[in-house]
């Protein structure tokens, strides 16, 4: 052969890496880092055998950990982060693939690039990453957009966690005098003509009303979807509005006193079922897997992951126990068993950790209904390796974070208390290795590591020799499995586990298909593990498990159990959790009781926030520290000649509150009354208490001679708090002209936070929303005339309505946001709120993250912030604290916070010292109770009762 090389009858050609695509780039070419090696083939195309390797070789992004890509573009991407090209290369390729370009309002996304004065337009690389809000996009190659835009940056993908800027300057240097045509927009799937094409039908056929219901709840759907960058289809879209439209009209059937009927093809009917707590059967419209029904925010842990691992575990369980991956996949008798561990933790253990694992947890029920419903289900192994699955169901029990609780940790005692005194140390170790890589792939985060990246960070020696085998990419999987022991013991069954989800965990159905060969533990854990990274769009056969609506059902309960904002805070659901997990955890208390703690509990930490940020009132954070040392605000500080002295905040508040009483009575005594007159003239009390005479306040329209009621004959109420200069000037312009503020014709253009700040207790006034909206903006457009200053009062009410109510933080933002965006002029609050739920995954608060969302002085970042600090924080007192130190208006963004936390929690989770030192903490409470009992059904009608409250 020498000789035929030097004659010319043999050539090199380069071994390159499957993952690069020299078609779709043919002007790339070959990336030399691409390239595995080079072969002598003869010029007939037949090797010769001779080798060389390439010592600049680095395997392929997918290989390392990046997603598989499902555009040119999403290549492009991985081939620069594995760094096979340069940023030029990456540049100049870009301009001939295609993205997505949204199209608010009709025209691209284009925004200022900070400091530079520069702009860039917003892309995506592909369809399923273009946020929901922007159901209309084009699709362009980059050199025509770049020829409609010739002097502005780029930014790819932003929010993914992989974004990409390219500025103008780079991009200048490829420009290659491309004309502009016009570019034609299309729709995203779930705003196209099949879907639209669908809607009219389903409404006519299931009767749906309001017409648009079904139009509404697909943009919920599809916007959870996106979050985790998973896309409905069309054919997707439809089918759940199907699903959705048969629980509408069995709901209307229910209401009415009629059985519900479903139709004998679920899955057909875009249903899935899930099982109820007598182990019936109980439809629900199928979500793919790509968004949770209930909406509840992530914590730790997200809940696509948790219900992929479970799906996955699922799988690999029937594979290992030899079922046709093309057929029908039964639950097998490991899933059972960890289906009755989960029961067991869910009905062993609180909510939030604790640190403390009991002693025992729960046995399964053997007649309970999870084992009815999975007695179909053959034994679990009797192998101990069979105990490994206990790691799945203890890992997400710490996925509440609590600064004194390593959530870690937690679980492995949990999964230790579940495996039982007899487990020897391999299974001890084994679960401990699992539970750790759990912790960390079932993370909230929008992009997860693989296996083998968190495998090499959980270290140990298992861990090394499975990733040693790994680097060998071109060994025989096979063959190298069955190197690992003897596929029998502990160790050996999850070596082989980890090995094929490291190895092969970029194929999901490849890892699960070479796990499965060493029995169903194998191939269990092998899919929990990759399940957990990809979710259940990413895993193969899951239309083909026989039990899919139940292993959903459990998972989904596991996540929103271990939720800070899950089941604790959604009270109408503990009845029937208790009668499915029984615990005693969750007995129902009194519904009134319940309802006092939670307003007393919004008004008195209102009032507590108002207090620790009254010092320190626009103050920056430097000169708070200095203030009250290198922690900030830890306690109250004294101010206006005391401590836990409140400001007009707190002040406002009562009054708001005082006025909805005297207006509820004056309707119930003479049939009819004018709240917002009440709340003026609330307000024109409130301004007399800061100094301004009887006469002057009162304005012309009353013709009382001295301000009345039980609220004004409290002296501590007139002292000056450094109120507001917009309402105390509205309000004495209403003294002399009588003429109230309204949203129709406004008194300013102010958008300051004085009257979000007094709105809480307006979510007692109705429970149709729509009319707690309107009052809410209201009772603010009295003194402020900007839609950002009234409009943010109307969704504070609902919110804090939501959560009397016992409804979570996150559905109570996301009820008070459909109201507020059907008002005009909402764009600023809404955006701001949406900002405030973006922020919020990132994780627990601080100053800095707070503070990029404002100041607070204004009514839409005065509510953002405080749901943000609300949403990111576990207890009354974390919330309170970071609510007040940041470089704002802290004394109400401690206020409207504390509005917020303290109808979550209730006045039980309430400091005692802190309520102790509370100015008017008797007067507050005092006028809650008042509250409940004027709006409750035995409302008093003496006499005593009119005079405390008289007619305005």
């Amino acid at each position: 052969m020498e000789e035929a090389e030097a004659d010319g009858f043999v050539e090199w050609r380069p071994d390159v890496d499957p993952e690069f695509d020299e078609k779709a780039f043919p002007g790339l070419g070959i990336p030399v880092r691409a390239i595995r090696g080079w072969a002598q083939y003869t010029l007939f195309g037949e090797p010769t055998g001779p080798r060389r390797v390439n010592d600049q070789y680095r395997p392929g992004p997918v290989w390392h950990g990046f997603p598989v890509p499902a555009t040119d573009a999403e290549k492009l991407l991985n081939y620069l982060g594995a760094n096979w090209i340069s940023r030029a290369e990456f540049v100049r390729a870009l301009l001939d693939c295609e993205v997505l370009v949204p199209l608010p309002e009709g025209e691209p996304l284009v925004r200022p690039v900070p400091g530079t004065g520069g702009r860039e337009v917003i892309a995506y690389s592909s369809s399923a990453k273009v946020p929901g809000r922007y159901p209309h996009r084009w699709r362009v190659p980059v050199r025509e957009l770049l020829a409609h835009h010739p002097s502005s940056g780029l930014t790819l993908d932003p929010g993914t966690g992989l974004v990409r800027s390219l500025t103008a300057t780079e991009l200048a240097e490829f420009r290659d005098g491309t004309e502009p045509r016009p570019l034609i927009g299309e729709p995203a799937p779930e705003a196209g003509p099949e879907v639209a094409e669908a809607l009219p039908g389903l409404v006519a056929e299931f009767g749906v009303e309001p017409p648009d219901l079904l139009e509404r709840h697909l943009r919920y759907a599809v916007d959870h979807a996106r979050d985790h960058h998973f896309e409905l289809t069309p054919e997707e879209c439809v089918r759940y509005l199907r699903g959705f439209a048969w629980q509408y009209r069995n709901g209307v059937r229910r209401r009415a006193g009629q059985e519900p009927v479903w139709p004998a093809d679920l899955g057909a009917n875009g249903l899935i079922a899930h099982v109820d707590e007598d182990a019936r059967p109980r439809p629900v419209p199928w979500t793919f897997g790509k968004f949770s029904a209930s909406g509840t925010l992530a914590g730790r842990f997200a809940w696509h992951r948790i219900v992929g691992a479970y799906v996955g575990f699922a799988i690999g369980d029937a594979l290992g126990g030899g079922a046709d991956p093309a057929g029908p996949l039964p639950m097998g008798g490991l899933t059972r068993h960890l289906l009755f561990h989960t029961s067991s933790v869910l009905r062993g253990l609180p909510p939030v950790p604790t640190g403390e694992v009991p002693a025992t947890l729960p046995e399964p029920d053997p007649a309970g209904w999870l084992a009815v419903a999975t007695r179909h289900a053959g034994p679990a192994p009797a192998e101990f390796s069979a105990l490994l699955a206990t790691a799945l169901a203890a890992a997400p029990a710490g996925a509440v974070a609590l600064a004194d609780v390593d959530g870690e940790r937690y679980a492995k005692d949990v999964a230790r208390e579940l495996t039982g005194s007899a487990a020897g140390a391999e299974v001890t170790e084994g679960v401990d290795l699992l539970v750790a890589l759990f912790q960390a792939l079932l993370t909230r985060e929008t992009f997860a590591l693989p296996v083998h990246v968190r495998l090499r960070e959980v270290g140990g020696e298992l861990a090394t020799s499975t990733l040693a085998l790994r680097e060998d990419r071109d060994a025989d999987d096979v063959t190298q499995l069955e190197s690992i022991g003897d596929g029998r013991g502990v160790r050996s069954v999850l070596g082989r586990a980890l090995f094929a989800a490291a190895k092969r965990g970029h194929d999901p159905a490849a890892a699960m298909t070479l796990a499965a060969r060493s029995g169903p533990v194998a191939g269990a854990l092998a899919g929990a593990l990759v399940g957990a990274r990809v979710g259940v769009p990413g895993l193969p056969s899951v239309a083909s498990l026989t039990d899919l609506g139940l292993l959903d059902d459990v998972a989904s309960d596991v996540f929103w159990y271990f939720n800070r904002n899950g089941l604790q805070t959604e009270t109408a659901e503990h009845p029937r959790w208790e009668r499915r997990y029984p615990s005693g955890r969750f007995t129902p208390k009194p519904k009134g009781l319940h309802l006092r703690s939670r307003l007393r509990g919004s008004l008195l930490a209102g009032a507590i926030g108002d207090a620790l940020g009254a010092k320190t009132e626009f103050d920056s954070i430097d000169r708070i520290r200095e203030i009250a040392g290198p922690d900030g605000i830890t306690d109250f500080i004294p101010a206006y000649g005391g401590v836990g002295r409140i400001t007009d905040d707190t002040q406002m508040t009562l009054f708001t509150l005082e006025a909805l009483i005297r207006a509820h009575a004056q309707r119930r005594r003479t049939g009819s009354a004018d709240v917002v007159h009440s709340l003026q003239m609330a307000y024109q009390r409130w301004l007399h208490t800061q100094g301004v005479t009887w006469d002057r306040a009162r304005g012309p329209q009353s013709s009382v001679e001295a301000p009345d009621g039980e609220l004004v004959t409290h002296q501590e109420l007139f002292s000056r708090r450094a109120p507001g200069l917009t309402c105390f000037g509205e309000l004495e312009a209403y003294g002399r002209s009588g003429v109230r503020g309204t949203i129709e014709r406004p008194v300013n253009n102010s958008k300051g936070c004085g009257g979000v700040m007094r709105a809480a207790p307006v979510a007692l006034w109705s429970d149709d929303l729509a009319e707690v909206f309107r009052l809410g903006a209201e009772s603010a457009a009295l003194t402020h005339g900007h839609p950002s200053g009234y409009l943010s009062s109307g969704c504070f009410a609902v919110v804090v309505h939501e959560l009397l109510h016992g409804k979570p933080l996150f559905d109570a933002v996301a009820t008070a946001r459909a109201e507020l965006v059907k008002h005009a002029g909402h764009e600023e609050q809404s955006t701001a709120l949406d900002a405030a739920l973006a922020l919020a995954e990132q994780g627990p608060p601080t100053p800095e993250k707070l503070e990029s969302l404002g100041q607070g002085n204004v009514g839409e970042t005065a509510l953002s912030m405080s749901v943000y600090v609300a949403l990111t924080t576990t207890d009354v007192d974390t919330a309170l604290l970071a609510a007040v130190n940041h470089s704002g208006d802290s004394d109400s963004t401690g206020s409207v916070c504390g509005n917020l936390v303290g109808a979550m929690y209730g006045e039980e989770a309430l400091r005692r010292s802190w309520l102790d030192q509370l100015e008017l903490r008797d007067v507050i409470v005092g006028l809650a109770d008042d509250a409940l009992t004027e709006f409750g059904p035995d409302a008093p009608g003496d006499d005593r009762w009119f005079a405390r409250y008289p007619v305005d």
